[in-house]
């Protein structure tokens, strides 16, 4: 009914990279777990949210920000208010890792937990935002946004989608992601073009692939529009310089007078 997004030749390739999780948690063993956490380091969890009683899964995928390379992956049934929990706990485990839930419909419902726990590092999003280049962002002093204009969660709509989809191209074709779950790698194969749409097909789900989407897009944005912020306050401080003023001894005849024998300056 289409092509494959990612191409067989990319596919066959990280089909060598597929290895079993280390530790497998959870009643079901859903969470697998590839690498714990180096304190050292910076992750992202990226979430999709699902009622927990349909044919849709909740899943996330925590990666390294660095280095991309996938650290650990859930894909499960699981109702809002339990995941929304469960996010939070792993989130902070991987050093309060920045949380990405996506608010569309009954993902709200997951962030609003997030939001009630008080996590810190949870992703917001710009309202009303048109624009997807960083330097655009910069100008227009995005990274010292007040959380008053924006919105909890990651809003994806119509003009974000296919950016997400090219960075999962782009990445694939330059083999600079890590993909280590079998489950990640099935949904990559039958994740297709289909009517010039880049979806699951019919029976199959993509929850696992649109988390590795959302977090190429928001490395290569948010994250970097971050980053981008903290050197120019670097420089801006460093150039910040403290002066000392000194008056200067000053004198003139009309300020003095005969006060006796002596001169006195006024």
């Amino acid at each position: 009914s289409g092509h494959t997004v990612i191409e067989t030749e990319h596919l066959e390739y990280y089909k060598q990279q597929i290895v079993e999780p280390i530790e497998k948690r959870g009643i079901g063993g859903d969470y697998w777990i590839w690498n714990y956490p180096d304190y050292s380091k910076s992750y992202a969890v990226v979430a999709d949210v699902s009622r927990g009683d349909g044919e849709d899964y909740s899943g996330f995928q925590v990666y390294d920000v660095e280095t991309m390379e996938q650290c650990a992956e859930f894909k499960g049934k699981v109702d809002t208010n339990l995941y929304g929990n469960m996010l939070v706990t792993v989130a902070t485990e991987y050093n309060t890792a920045l949380l990405v839930i996506d608010n569309k419909n009954i993902g709200w419902a997951t962030v609003q937990v997030c939001l009630d726990k008080g996590y810190p590092n949870l992703y917001y999003s710009y309202k009303h935002d048109p624009y997807l280049d960083v330097s655009i962002h910069l100008r227009k002093g995005y990274d010292m946004r007040n959380k008053e204009d924006m919105v909890a969660g990651f809003s994806s709509n119509t003009i974000i989608r296919p950016v997400m989809i090219s960075k999962l191209e782009m990445a694939s074709r330059e083999r600079t992601l890590s993909i280590k779950s079998s489950r990640l790698w099935n949904e990559l194969t039958v994740f297709m073009w289909i009517n010039g749409k880049a979806q699951a097909q019919k029976g199959y789900n993509d929850d696992l692939v649109i988390c590795v989407c959302t977090f190429l897009f928001i490395r290569d944005t948010a994250l970097r529009l971050r980053t981008i912020g903290i050197e120019l306050n670097k420089q801006a401080i460093s150039h910040v310089h403290r002066t000392v003023y000194k008056a200067k001894q000053n004198s003139h005849p009309n300020w003095e007078q005969n006060v006796g024998n002596r001169k006195e300056n006024l």
